[in-house]
């Protein structure tokens, strides 16, 4: 990976709006008054930086854009891990796959580190029964792949965009 200047700032503004937008919930309608489901984009921005300007350059905007997410509303500190996971394998595997499939690919190698996370955090250190955790796990998880998939989609439609394209190209 070639570093320079603007390489530099534009992970920095990426990973920032990665928070940013991490902190921004979509809530959803749910069934059961005690639950509340809530989507969130923080993976829009390091998927972006993967598919455009590569894997490495993807997993650090990936790990730097839940920072802020981590410290005031999950408060998991493992969590940024598995958005650098997703965010470095969508931009190795969007080498060979559209920005859709590759960010679904990214969620798919990421899954493995959510749970064990999550156990870990939740019922290890916090001794939250596993029994309860195993099906919250499983809406996380397929929350992330809606997620995901959303995002993944948005930014193949940025990418199709020519000044996007030309812009991305200058960082390289």
């Amino acid at each position: 990976m070639k570093i320079n200047s603007k390489k530099v700032a534009f992970i920095s503004v990426m990973a920032a709006l990665g928070n940013l937008l991490g902190l921004i919930p979509l809530k959803i309608p749910s069934p059961s008054p005690t639950v509340s489901i809530e989507l969130h984009f923080s993976q829009l921005p390091p998927l972006l930086v993967a598919f455009s300007l590569g894997p490495i350059s993807g997993a650090i905007t990936g790990l730097l854009s839940l920072v802020a997410v981590t410290a005031i509303y999950i408060r998991n500190p493992f969590v940024p891990f598995g958005n650098m996971i997703l965010a470095g394998i969508a931009g190795l595997a969007a080498r060979k796959f559209k920005p859709i499939i590759a960010g679904l690919i990214g969620e798919i190698a990421e899954t493995p580190f959510l749970w064990f996370s999550v156990l870990l955090w939740s019922g290890v250190i916090h001794n939250v029964p596993f029994k309860v955790l195993i099906p919250i796990i499983a809406l996380i998880n397929v929350k992330a792949f809606i997620e995901v998939f959303i995002s993944s989609s948005i930014a193949s439609l940025l990418l199709k965009k020519n000044e996007i394209k030309s812009a991305l190209k200058s960082i390289k």
